[in-house]
């Protein structure tokens, strides 16, 4: 279904620009829920500190299930932890690792503006390279390393834009002229981060991608593996794609809604899904976030509960895509309430 995930298994702050009014429709909460628990800060603590220990000498994350593979897509999902968590290039303990982790970004980006270690399937860590830099950028504007991060992302926005296809998707490798769900995701997140913190995403870019995201949805509200071609609905998908269309500001559009109800029919968060598991989560947990009021309440008090629960005694997370994801996401997703990272605020 997800194509990053098997093959890993194969292997193994500047705020939006204005949005249109009106959020994803909820219940109200309850006033006494805490968002934020000492046992959930402890967790993040231990999970931030196994990635620490865990970085490579040249700032660069690898998956170590996959003998090293994907290190730009593990390398971006790692930074993202760290900025998450309020870890900038100039602020919090985690400062340098933070700081090593751009450098590595940047050094490995291609003439042709393709963020990649020569890793398969590019685009994956392409578009979540290209969404830390892009936070990094909004969390720190005024750092050393801002100029070269603006450059970056310019040359990197340029690629994507002309590795659309003419459906308004992506593929595994720039140029393909295919397009697939989980890879088109990557990419939309990414270039709304770019968009968020001043550089020129082209709109043409953007309406077709978000209609790319239209045009999987099936009747039932769920989001398929391609718009190409029928298919059952995927809710890992779903909740990627919910999470997009919010955070593109289309709260009251009915493919958005469709999928949030989708979600709140079949997102469980005390439910294993396998080497899908911590990807629909990551996805889910920023849509419901989204959603807010009692959905997110009870949805996040039951994710977090099994996170704590489930980390390892070194601080890890693991499952059969490796610790370094796994840890990744599952400190992103305890994160989330902080609000830190511009591209998860409402």
């Amino acid at each position: 279904m997800l194509k990053f995930v098997s093959a890993l298994l194969l292997g193994t702050v500047l705020q939006a620009a204005v949005l249109p009014a009106g959020e994803a429709e909820s219940t109200p909460g309850d006033p006494n829920f805490r968002e934020i628990t000492d046992k959930q800060e402890q967790a993040i603590e231990k999970g931030l500190a196994w990635l620490a220990r865990s970085q490579n000498r040249d700032g660069g994350w690898g998956n170590e299930g996959g003998g090293g593979q994907y290190r730009m897509a593990m390398t971006g999902l790692a930074g993202m932890a760290f900025l998450s968590a309020g870890h900038t290039q100039a602020r919090g303990k985690y400062g340098k690792n933070v700081s090593r982790a751009v450098d590595f970004c940047l050094k490995h980006q291609q003439r042709d503006g393709l963020l990649t270690e020569n890793d398969g399937q590019s685009m994956y860590g392409h578009g979540f390279a290209m969404t830390f830099l892009a936070q990094a950028f909004g969390m720190d504007p005024a750092s050393e390393q801002a100029p070269d991060i603006k450059g970056c992302l310019e040359r990197a926005v340029k690629i994507t834009a002309r590795a659309q296809s003419s459906w308004g998707g992506w593929y595994y490798s720039p140029n393909s002229g295919n397009d697939e769900g989980s890879v088109t995701i990557t990419q939309v997140q990414a270039l709304r981060a770019c968009a968020n913190v001043g550089i020129d995403v082209p709109d043409r870019v953007m309406k077709m991608s978000l209609s790319y995201i239209h045009k999987s949805q099936n009747a039932d509200g769920g989001v398929r593996y391609t718009a190409r071609s029928g298919g059952g609905s995927s809710l890992a998908l779903t909740a990627a794609g919910a999470e997009l269309l919010m955070m593109a500001g289309q709260y009251e559009a009915p493919e958005t809604k469709k999928a949030v109800d989708y979600l709140k029919r079949n997102l469980d968060p005390g439910a294993t899904r396998g080497y899908h598991d911590f990807y629909t989560n990551y996805y889910g947990a920023q849509a419901m976030a989204q959603v807010g009021g009692k959905e997110w309440q009870q949805y996040f008090g039951k994710l977090r509960e099994r996170l704590i629960t489930s980390q390892g005694g070194g601080g890890e997370w693991s499952g059969n895509i490796g610790s370094t994801y796994c840890t990744s996401v599952a400190v992103a997703i305890l994160c989330i309430p902080y609000q830190y990272l511009p591209i998860w605020q409402k």
